[in-house]
């Protein structure tokens, strides 16, 4: 069975919020839809061996185009 992670991301000033997903991108994604204007943000995570992962990323990720149109 999948195992689900809680990522936390902060900005370290008004954003804290903790997203339950099972990969660290789909995590990222969803946060972004939530919050379009952060441009840079703290993600802590537990990875799958358990080792506590942090990481700085910067937003938005993903195509700047969509293909085919």
């Amino acid at each position: 069975m999948a195992k689900e992670r809680v990522f936390k991301f902060t900005d370290n000033k008004e954003v804290n919020e903790e997203i339950t997903a099972l990969s660290w991108k789909d995590a990222v994604k969803s946060f972004q839809n939530k919050m379009d204007k952060v441009k840079l943000v703290y993600i802590e995570w537990i990875s799958k061996k358990g080792q506590e992962m942090t990481k700085w990323q910067t937003l938005p990720i993903g195509r700047k185009d969509k293909l085919g149109r």
